[in-house]
């Protein structure tokens, strides 16, 4: 059975905080080379006069590495209009044709490319080449292999952990392309403690290769909510549970939906799943649990204004990822008052801490109980939003954006 507000940290964040491990064997030269960098960038280098921000994401879906380059971004942009920061270095979000930047005050959109490139061979070769004179930033795991100087953001070992997620020209690639990393990149940033421990392992890094940048969910506090969703879908509010991820195999619909099939016949709930999917990124298996039934609906993306009222009108929101490099749809649930039954695997607990009700994600029946439990006692759900509300305010884009910041204003 699972137990509440267990399996994680119950502390503040630690913000850039070192994960400290037994020195074990001696790395290879790459740590060598990374062995400079401090917490203010790497020793020698010097402080770029522009800073570009490759702005691939603007040009795709919205999904959670999307998600962070949209917010990282919007905030860079804030505190750039702080007057503090008059003389920081001139940023400029490199955009593919076609992209649609965030709304900016203080950071310069630049296209590049043409129309109709694949954005891969953009990233590749169109945008080192237009970085080529300053630092490059990237926040969505992709980078170019063969930038001249860039910061790069590695959200989780995935693809070293839980290959069977994923095709095998996906595998290949981006095993390839982080390794590289490991090697040229002037600094690396992780989302997590336990991204940062498990890319360390696969990627033979020093601790003090890789600084931690926490994720957020505070996003949603600058969303007017819009229930129109809600009313499309049928739902009525507290009579659903809530999941958001797309199809991929470790989001663990399948298990979900086994779980929670009793529910709908005995106790007249549903189901609403927000997510697309991606063939090309995502093993077949993707597909097990994402088709819709009498009750379980199946949404696709949403934007902002639906999102936060699906959390805010969902009974509790539940997320069984089996493996997650951070996952901030608990922390938007937070913030949206919105309680949180989660999956006691990966970096679930670490970044929920004491505000979610665990479960092991490999039980069909811990599942089930979770979802029962946090049903039938309403003490449970005040307290989980109550908890939720706390831990989520220890999380902000803008305080990472300013980890970011150091790292190239230094």
């Amino acid at each position: 059975m699972g137990r509440v507000h267990r399996g994680g940290s119950t502390g503040s964040v630690e913000w850039g905080a070192q994960f400290i491990g037994s020195p074990g064997r001696e790395r290879d030269l790459r740590n060598q080379r990374a062995s400079e960098t401090n917490a203010s960038g790497r020793k020698g280098a010097k402080r770029p006069a522009t800073v570009f921000l490759n702005g691939k994401f603007t040009a795709q879906h919205m999904s959670g590495t999307q998600r962070v380059a949209t917010e990282l971004t919007l905030a860079l942009d804030r505190l750039l209009g702080r007057k503090e920061h008059e003389g920081a270095p001139n940023v400029v979000l490199l955009c593919p044709q076609g992209g649609t930047p965030p709304q900016l005050a203080h950071i310069q959109v630049r296209r590049t490319g043409s129309h109709g490139r694949r954005l891969s061979a953009w990233e590749q070769l169109n945008l080192p080449w237009h970085a080529r004179h300053g630092l490059l930033v990237n926040f969505s795991g992709s980078a170019p292999m063969l930038a001249r100087r860039q910061h790069c953001i590695i959200h989780d070992a995935a693809v070293f952990e839980t290959p069977h997620a994923y095709t095998a020209r996906f595998l290949l690639w981006y095993r390839t392309l982080f390794r590289v990393l490991a090697w040229r990149a002037e600094r690396l940033f992780t989302v997590s403690q336990f991204s940062k421990r498990r890319l360390i392992s696969h990627l033979r890094l020093s601790t003090d290769r890789l600084d931690v940048l926490p994720n957020a969910g505070d996003h949603l506090d600058r969303v007017n909510a819009d229930a129109t969703l809600l009313q499309q879908l049928g739902v009525q509010p507290h009579r659903y549970f809530l999941a958001v991820g797309g199809a991929n195999p470790n989001k663990n619909l399948l298990r979900l939906r086994e779980a929670f099939a009793p529910l709908a016949r005995e106790r007249a709930m549903k189901l609403v799943i927000v997510g697309g999917m991606n063939r090309k990124v995502f093993s077949p298996r993707a597909a097990q649990g994402f088709d819709a039934g009498d009750s379980v609906l199946i949404t696709g993306p949403q934007d902002d204004a639906s999102l936060k009222a699906l959390y805010e009108n969902a009974l509790a929101h539940i997320y069984p990822s089996t493996y997650e490099g951070f996952g901030v749809p608990p922390l938007e649930a937070m913030a949206c008052h919105c309680p949180v039954l989660a999956s006691n695997a990966a970096s679930i607990p670490d970044v929920c801490g004491d505000a979610a009700f665990y479960f092991d994600p490999l039980s069909v029946e811990e599942m089930r109980d979770a979802m029962k439990r946090v049903l039938d006692d309403p003490a449970l759900r005040a307290d989980l939003v109550a908890r939720g509300a706390r831990r989520v305010a220890a999380y902000s884009w803008d305080r990472s954006a300013q980890l970011l910041f150091k790292g190239f204003a230094a």
